[in-house]
C-alpha cells in the first residue's frame, strides 16, 4: 500500500459508515505519520557510506560502511541477530563492525539501537536485498533492494562504480575505525 493512500486512511479516521452520523476527525499529515510509525512493530533505516578516495576503497576491503538503525516496540527483539545480502537464493552474512548500546525513545517507548557493518560494494552492483533477522521469532525483514540495472547510481564514486575486480577482501581495523569516526561522529567518538 502506498504511503499516501495510507495517509489517507489515516486522515479520515473517524469517518467509517455507521448508523448515526458523527462528525468526521481530521489528522494532520505528521499526525498520520506519528500514528502509523506508533502501529509499526519494528522498522530499519540505513545509511550507507561509500569511501571517500581509491586508496581508502582499497584498504576497506572495497567495502562500504552500512549503518542500521533499527527499532523495535518489543525490546527484547533487539539487538538484531543478523545482517545479510540474498543474492541468487544465497545468504551472504555481512560482518558486523560495531554496535551501540540500546536505547529507549522517550516519546514513542520504542527501543531504539544502531550497528554497523560491512558492505560488499560488488553486492549492491546486483540483484540482490538486504535483510536482517530481530532477536526473536521476527527474521527475513527486508530492509532495501540492489539491482544490477541501476548499480550503484550517480551518488556513488566512479572508482567503485566502474571497478570490475570488485571482490571483496578483509579490510584494515584501523580504516575501518577512522571511517566510522570520520562519517558517524555523533555514534563514534
Amino acid at each position: 500500500m502506498k504511503l499516501a493512500t495510507i495517509l489517507a486512511c489515516l486522515c479520515l479516521a473517524g469517518t467509517a459508515a455507521s448508523a448515526t452520523p458523527r462528525r468526521t476527525t481530521r489528522v494532520s499529515p505528521a499526525e498520520a505519520l506519528r500514528q502509523l510509525d506508533a502501529a509499526t512493530v519494528r522498522g530499519v533505516e540505513t545509511d550507507i557510506c561509500y569511501p571517500a578516495s581509491a586508496e581508502e576503497y582499497v584498504a576497506l576491503g572495497r567495502n562500504a560502511i552500512l549503518m542500521l538503525r533499527s527499532s523495535s516496540a518489543l525490546s527484547t527483539e533487539l539487538p538484531l541477530q543478523s545482517a545479510y545480502v540474498l543474492q541468487r537464493g544465497v545468504r551472504i552474512p555481512l560482518h558486523r563492525v560495531a554496535l551501540l548500546d540500546k536505547e529507549t525513545d522517550a516519546a514513542s517507548g520504542r527501543t531504539i539501537q544502531v550497528s554497523f557493518y560491512l558492505l560488499p560494494i560488488q553486492l549492491m552492483k546486483s540483484d540482490a536485498r538486504l535483510l536482517v533477522d530481530f532477536s526473536g521469532q521476527r527474521t527475513g525483514f527486508g530492509v532495501t533492494e540492489f539491482s544490477a540495472r541501476r548499480g550503484l547510481g550517480t551518488g556513488a564514486p566512479a572508482f567503485a562504480r566502474l571497478d570490475e575486480y570488485d571482490t571483496p577482501t578483509d579490510p584494515d581495523p584501523a580504516v575501518v575505525a577512522r571511517v566510522l569516526a570520520r562519517e558517524y561522529p555523533q555514534y563514534i567518538h
